[in-house]
């Protein structure tokens, strides 16, 4: 893998392991629990993480060439929008509803899910030549197709949005 894709990749799976060593002791009723009816779980906030994951290992593992984006889809101003809608936790739906978490999953089944998806990832990761790094990797909902610096830059704010999110579903159960 090439060094600066695997050192983002290493902050991940470190983010990953330090999540998991939070919420895996808490109880059923504690990652379960919702504040509203339109509010998600602990679990729904994992199952999430790993949809976003999946359909990320999808299209990296599809190699959809860049000439079937549209290039006015890509434009920096869409993807900084992104980014500091995550990193100020400002409440937006969802871009997209196939990410939506639908809640029929137990925890153990998620994590099982994203071992597995996490060790694609890593395979699919470790084949990026220098060459082709710049290529368009990704198709955000809105910030548009991303090259793999901007692919992992989004998936590790996104993570820390949805890791600053469990935090404040966590405080309103204390």
């Amino acid at each position: 893998m090439l060094p600066d894709i695997q050192e983002k990749f290493d902050r991940l799976k470190m983010k990953r392991v330090a999540l998991l060593q939070h919420i895996g002791s808490l109880p059923n009723h504690v990652t379960s629990f919702k504040a509203g009816p339109d509010k998600w779980s602990i679990g729904e906030v994992v199952e999430h993480l790993v949809i976003v994951e999946k359909d990320l290992y999808k299209q990296l593992s599809t190699n959809v060439p860049t000439s079937t984006f549209d290039p006015k889809s890509r434009t920096p101003e869409k993807h900084q929008t992104v980014i500091k809608v995550m990193e100020r936790d400002i409440p937006v739906d969802v871009p997209d509803k196939s990410v939506e978490p639908h809640g029929r999953l137990t925890l153990d089944e998620l994590l099982t899910q994203w071992d597995d998806i996490r060790k694609k990832l890593q395979e699919v990761l470790a084949e990026i030549l220098s060459e082709n790094k710049d290529d368009l990797v990704y198709q955000h909902p809105f910030g548009g197709p991303l090259d793999i610096s901007k692919t992992l830059h989004f998936i590790d704010v996104h993570f820390d949005n949805h890791i600053r999110h469990i935090e404040r579903i966590l405080a309103q159960i204390k």
